[in-house]
């Protein structure tokens, strides 16, 4: 009874981990059930345990939203991920899948080039699937090479977990010809939404599948549609590990018909706070420097109240750091104090992704809590 749900308390990974048990069903067999396992890109590794028609369901929300973005099953998938021992797939699944493992743990100028080629080369209908992250690097290296529009056959481009800039998106249409589609999904639960427009930035949500909720980001009560707010959703299928009520850790804003959201702004943790204590969107610091072409890599880091660190990868002499702190210095304020450090790398976590914003001086659960 979706009615009753706020009788339930909203739950989060921590408190899961710490009581397991009792959030796993006494009608299945651990061993026998599937796992799932978060990268930890906020935290530790969280699991969590699934039933064979909560698979099945997850198995029928991709081939629903892989259709809206005009890809059928069947077609060629260029998968863009870190591959390893625990989800590289064997030669039978890709051959039945018609999945190529592009493995992208080196997202260099000559690894962007081999991709162009092969692309290139394969004549058949195929669409793209990566993180948002190697996207972003894929823009960088295409613009660094000066490769502008390529036919390479894609009929679509979709992008999954951390937001996409707007920049980025608009120019992975141009060059590759095709529309770019944003899904939002979690390895815990799944597919969440999908934009099924190129030209739309409202994301459908998969209703069928989860109960979902925008909360307060620091109460447990609703926000009105167009209001920022934490995503809570009850899992309708997931018979094994019910996860009633959970907090996701994002943040979006609803639709005023609540079936679409306008939009998905990330991790509550990856959200930076101004000197006055105001939330900062992530979206506001990515788009802020896709001006500055001659960086590779960048990540912006929150330290303390009013202290920040942006570590820059630059492709050659940075020269305009006075500018770019005087552009930040409009959103945090201006008694932000900005430090830069130059690195050679900003490392990939295990699952490829790369994190743009981290915020070590407070995250949202300390604030509810």
């Amino acid at each position: 009874d979706l009615e009753s749900l706020t009788d339930f308390p909203v739950i989060n990974k921590n408190m899961i981990r710490e009581n397991m048990s009792s959030f796993l069903s006494s009608e299945f067999e651990r061993m026998k059930l599937h796992t799932v396992t978060t990268s930890g890109s906020t935290g530790t590794p969280f699991t969590v345990y699934q039933d064979r028609k909560k698979r099945l369901r997850h198995l029928a929300d991709s081939i629903y939203f892989l259709k809206k973005a005009g890809f059928l099953i069947g077609e060629r998938l260029y998968y863009l991920r870190v591959w390893n021992a625990i989800n590289k797939k064997n030669f039978v699944e890709c051959f039945t899948e018609n999945l190529v493992m592009e493995e992208i743990s080196n997202l260099s100028a000559s690894w962007t080039k081999k991709l162009i080629n092969r692309l290139q080369h394969d004549l058949s209908a195929k669409a793209l699937l990566a993180y948002s992250s190697t996207y972003e690097a894929l823009v960088v290296n295409l613009v660094t090479l000066g490769i502008t529009e390529q036919d390479v056959h894609l009929k679509a481009i979709i992008s999954m977990s951390e937001s996409l800039s707007e920049p980025a998106r608009q120019r992975l249409g141009e060059i590759f010809k095709c529309p770019v589609f944003l899904r939002y999904s979690n390895m815990e639960n799944g597919f969440l939404g999908q934009q099924i427009s190129g030209n739309s930035k409202q994301y459908q949500i998969n209703l069928a599948s989860y109960h979902v909720e925008l909360l307060d980001v620091a109460r447990d009560v609703p926000v009105k549609a167009g209001e920022r707010g934490r995503v809570v959703v009850t899992d309708l299928f997931n018979r094994a590990m019910p996860l009633i009520r959970y907090d996701t850790g994002d943040i979006a804003v609803m639709s005023q018909a609540g079936l679409a959201f306008e939009d998905v702004e990330g991790r509550a943790t990856d959200f930076i706070y101004s000197t006055a204590g105001s939330l900062i969107s992530p979206h506001a610091i990515t788009n802020l420097m896709w001006k500055y072409s001659e960086l590779k890599q960048f990540q912006f880091v929150q330290t303390a109240e009013k202290k920040y660190l942006l570590k820059l990868n630059p492709e050659k002499k940075f020269q305009r750091a006075k500018e770019l702190m005087d552009e930040f210095k409009q959103y945090l304020g201006v008694d932000a104090n900005i430090e830069i450090e130059f690195v050679e790398e900003i490392p990939q976590l295990a699952s490829g992704k790369r994190k743009k914003i981290v915020n070590l001086y407070r995250s949202l659960d300390r604030i509810k809590g």
